[in-house]
């Protein structure tokens, strides 16, 4: 069982005023809430609720992390907000930095309020670049999991093809040569980010894990075409959702060149079970 938190606590250097940064959108409630966490989450879930492409799109993120979860019990996402996985995994423990109502606890990834080697499971969906120090967190994560207990990552991965719609058009942060990011004022959880953060951590050679008790289990690349033609939270659905299976087929066709295609990645990691805690 988790540990009691106030929902109503808010942890420190948060930035409040939430609504002055502009951004590319054409969702007129979409740019009404940006950065406004409770806002945001309620405009997200109605969204996805009358986006079928986009709802496809994350359930099969859903399902690739159930599938690949390990067999201990509880089972922690950090950074709920609006997500769905609570339908997919039974007795998930949501969170999120800020309080959101259909979340269960507030804390920072920095400061996981759990026992050492409690936890079974920690995922991230679309979290990890919101992070201004992962390598901080995942040690934080050293620490709560149970030996063979995992961290289940999917996060924007940096191709060719992706780099100029994360850099150009989304609103977010996109810097290839650092891990996370460089805020020294307060920050705003909902919109300082560096969208290259996992590739940065897990595509390149100088791996960030050196010294950790996390092992890299795999990185997984996905999703060429579907998020952006489902438009994501930001605009319109691109096509009717009934051309689902022509998507789907082209994402199967041009998988062997996801390397310079995709745009976003699973990862999963693992404490050794010969951690000593």
């Amino acid at each position: 069982m988790p540990p009691e938190e106030s929902k109503k606590s808010v942890p420190a250097r948060i930035k409040k005023d939430h609504r002055k940064q502009k951004f590319l959108t054409a969702h007129d409630k979409m740019s009404e809430a940006w950065g406004d966490p409770e806002e945001m989450t309620g405009v997200q879930t109605e969204i996805l609720s009358k986006k079928k492409l986009l709802l496809f799109w994350y359930r099969g993120i859903y399902q690739y992390i159930k599938n690949n979860l390990s067999g201990e019990t509880v089972t922690l996402e950090m950074g709920s907000g609006s997500s769905l996985l609570w339908e997919h995994i039974s007795g998930l423990i949501r969170s999120n930095i800020l309080f959101i109502k259909e979340n269960d606890l507030v804390f920072s990834a920095f400061n996981i309020p759990f026992k050492d080697s409690s936890v079974g499971n920690i995922v991230l969906i679309n979290v990890l670049h919101h992070l201004q120090d992962p390598v901080a967190f995942l040690k934080e994560t050293e620490r709560v999991l149970k030996p063979g207990g995992r961290v289940l990552i999917s996060d924007p991965y940096i191709s060719c093809l992706s780099y100029p719609i994360w850099h150009y058009l989304h609103p977010e942060n996109c810097d290839t040569k650092n891990i996370g990011f460089n805020n020294t004022g307060d920050i705003n959880p909902m919109i300082d980010a560096n969208s290259a953060t996992a590739t940065n951590m897990f595509c390149v050679k100088d791996s960030s894990l050196s010294g950790h008790k996390l092992e890299l289990v795999k990185v997984e690349l996905h999703s060429k075409f579907l998020y952006w033609i489902a438009g994501g939270y930001n605009f319109p659905q691109f096509i009717p959702t009934c051309f689902t299976p022509m998507v789907r087929l082209a994402e199967k066709v041009f998988s062997p060149l996801d390397k310079w295609l995709a745009s976003f990645m699973y990862v999963i990691l693992e404490k050794s079970t010969s951690a000593h805690v």
